[in-house]
């Protein structure tokens, strides 16, 4: 048997075995989310931005804007996946990040509304915090909790002489 033979024999088994299945729209919104969110979370929003719809990209870039400079994100987790039909869905994403000039790990979670377009596939059209930390999308920064000074509890000392 040739190298023709060889590659007939392997063809055939793999469309005997399924290797050719078509994959379902939640498949394809799993890997369009995980994509988006993963090159966000290292900077890429040049390939971030082919996942978002043409009226939500000004809003994502810019709530984007501080990562890398005043925010690092530590962990993107997608959390949730919640078909409504095939060509709408939400997404819960968990995401892990510090401010630079803080040492305090945050949580935050966000639901995203992903569409499926005719042609362009699975959009990000909308998304929203749903919980933890504030400040993530550059949103007004909690005021820090002043704490009153403490009182003296030490019994009072006495020098013996």
């Amino acid at each position: 048997m040739g190298p023709f033979g060889l590659a007939l024999v392997v063809s055939a088994c793999c469309l005997a075995t399924g290797c050719f299945v078509a994959r379902t729209p939640a498949q394809t919104l799993s890997d369009a989310a995980h994509d988006l969110n993963m090159a966000a979370r290292f900077g890429r929003l040049d390939l971030a931005i082919e996942h978002t719809a043409a009226p939500a990209q000004k809003t994502f870039l810019e709530r984007r804007a501080a990562w890398g400079r005043d925010v690092r994100v530590v962990d993107v987790n997608l959390s949730g996946l919640d078909m409504q039909d095939p060509e709408h869905a939400e997404v819960d994403v968990d995401l892990s990040w510090v401010r630079q000039d803080e040492g305090l790990l945050r949580s935050t979670r966000i639901r995203q509304t992903w569409e499926n377009t005719v042609g362009e596939g699975w959009e990000l059209s909308r998304e929203r915090h749903v919980s933890g930390d504030l400040g993530l999308f550059g949103e007004a920064r909690p005021a820090p909790v002043s704490r009153a000074p403490r009182p003296d509890v030490h019994f009072p000392s006495r020098t013996i002489r």
